[in-house]
């Protein structure tokens, strides 16, 4: 790059910086909820299973296994990816219905790699035994030309699955801080050249992204800021409201993010010598709670659902509630795909989901258009 176009950069990046300044920023605390056990120390992805655990992985060293850790950290299962390389495995990310988990092996630090890839594999979750098969997605930057490039954006940290694609992000380095650029991608196993669809200027490292489960909200994430994006129309991420959240204390080298539901997050670190752990933030002051067409009220009625997971069917005890009753269950996207009406709380609020797709669901109640409740619920075969 001559002086010329590198004098032009700094002017845009200063520009950038002013314009930055001008954000609306605010601040969380984060949450500590426990060390991740010793087999993990450079957590770098983290995909929710649905129920009170993730799914996580080291970031390089040869090492193919994923790690499956309660939200306090605990060890319960590992399982090995075969037909697959930890060259820089940098994020984790599922499809809506967690039929297949990505994992993102596009770490590029040099950016001189030409072997980019993305492994898919069936949802470890819903797999028995210790190994998953892996399937490939090799892609190439379309504006990528030398190797190694001297305009170092081509390093991928983050990404998410949204409406039958792949969504990556770069964290870039050199002249090019501060800049990540949005590529979309294929789902299904083959080679390709990536879309240049965005990019925007969040004045740090993007070190991972996901999408809320419900489609609405999207976060990047650097070592000490959230960036979130809401009010967007199909992929247009960036043309959202930007929100810039600052993470308050300690310094952590953090390397993973994933909602836990549509306004809860959890963060994990590599341990840079600040330990690896997993933290917690609750994103409601930004985030709403989802809502449907029907009132609202702040009234909560100790309700179950069991079986929980379900195969079959769910069931409602709601003890003894005087009214009509609406039991009715959300998919992660926030579509309604069941709904029970009952006059009163003495007949079986029973719900036939034998044919609804294994995944993570929402059912709420509601006593005459008033929101009782809501509870998380899993379907699994």
């Amino acid at each position: 790059m001559n002086n010329i176009l590198r004098n032009i950069l700094r002017l845009i990046i200063l520009a950038a910086l002013l314009t930055a300044a001008a954000w609306p920023s605010m601040a969380v605390n984060p949450v500590y909820m426990g060390t991740l056990p010793a087999q993990v120390n450079e957590s770098s992805g983290l995909s929710f299973t649905g129920g009170s655990s993730f799914w996580t992985h080291n970031d390089g060293y040869g090492d193919n296994n994923l790690y499956k850790v309660s939200n306090t950290g605990t060890l319960s299962r590992t399982v090995t990816v075969l037909n697959a390389v930890n060259d820089d495995w940098e994020d984790l990310c599922h499809d809506v219905s967690r039929t297949w988990l990505y994992i993102g092996d596009f770490g590029n630090n040099d950016c001189d790699r030409t072997n980019l890839r993305i492994y898919r594999v069936p949802y470890p979750s819903y797999v028995s035994g210790t190994t998953v098969t892996a399937e490939e997605i090799s892609f190439t930057f379309p504006d990528q030309h030398a190797f190694p490039s001297p305009w170092m954006n081509f390093d991928v940290e983050a990404f998410f699955h949204f409406n039958g694609h792949l969504y990556l992000f770069t964290k870039a380095d050199g002249d090019a801080i501060g800049y990540t650029k949005m590529y979309r991608l294929s789902d299904d196993p083959g080679s390709y050249s990536a879309t240049l669809v965005d990019s925007f200027y969040t004045n740090d490292r993007t070190t991972s992204a996901d999408i809320s489960p419900d489609g609405s909200s999207v976060i990047l994430i650097a070592n000490t800021r959230i960036h979130l994006f809401r009010g967007f129309s199909g992929d247009d991420f960036f043309g959202g409201q930007h929100t810039l959240i600052s993470i308050n204390g300690t310094w952590a080298q953090r390397e993973a993010v994933s909602f836990w539901s549509n306004n809860e997050i959890y963060l994990s670190n590599e341990d840079a010598g600040d330990g690896n752990e997993l933290d917690y933030i609750d994103l409601s002051p930004w985030i709403p709670a989802m809502t449907t067409g029907l009132s609202h009220i702040n009234e909560s009625v100790d309700f179950s659902v069991y079986p929980n997971p379900a195969r079959n069917f769910l069931q409602a005890n709601v003890g003894n509630i005087n009214g009509s009753l609406l039991f009715e269950l959300y998919d992660l996207t926030g579509k309604a795909v069941r709904t029970l009406r009952r006059e009163s709380a003495t007949e079986q609020l029973r719900m036939d989901v034998a044919d609804l797709p294994q995944g993570v669901y929402f059912c709420k109640l509601f006593l005459d258009n008033r929101e009782l409740g809501s509870k998380r619920v899993l379907i699994s075969r």
